[in-house]
């Protein structure tokens, strides 16, 4: 049996949309979204679907199994035919995030969540803001191969 990698598999179309525009559209073999109800994983002839979407990792894996994770935020995923869209309010590819900044935003998201009070809407604002923190650090380790610490 061999190891390599059909070229002849059945593939999904993706499209990972945000408001920015496009972050990637091409041929992938599995698709796994963070959906409200847990994880939803696709692959070629999925039945049709319609997912709401949490902030979370997206993770792709293409046609020659090389896997792409990006850190998504809040959205839906349809897929039907074998055409899988995604469109959420943010996305950043794991392997671009600046851990640095990531740590900074996140820092900023505590002080904020503490200066918030009794402000029901200051207290939102601000843990999901740290919700997105966390979720590109957990992603930036993710890709990198090692365990989460956040």
């Amino acid at each position: 049996m061999s190891t390599a990698v059909q070229t002849d598999r059945r593939h999904l179309n993706v499209r990972l949309l945000t408001p920015e525009g496009p972050l990637f559209d091409d041929r992938a073999y599995m698709v796994i979204a963070p959906s409200v109800m847990g994880e939803v994983g696709l692959l070629p002839r999925h039945a049709p679907l319609i997912a709401f979407l949490k902030v979370g990792e997206t993770r792709l894996t293409l046609m020659d199994d090389t896997k792409i994770v990006y850190a998504t935020t809040e959205g839906y995923l349809s897929i039907e035919d074998d055409e899988v869209l995604i469109m959420v309010e943010q996305a950043e590819e794991a392997g671009s995030i600046d851990r640095a900044r990531a740590e900074e935003s996140l820092r900023l998201a505590e002080e904020r969540l503490a200066a918030a009070g009794e402000d029901d809407v200051a207290q939102r604002a601000a843990a999901a803001r740290k919700k997105r923190a966390l979720n590109r650090l957990r992603s930036l380790d993710r890709a990198a191969g090692k365990t989460p610490t956040h």
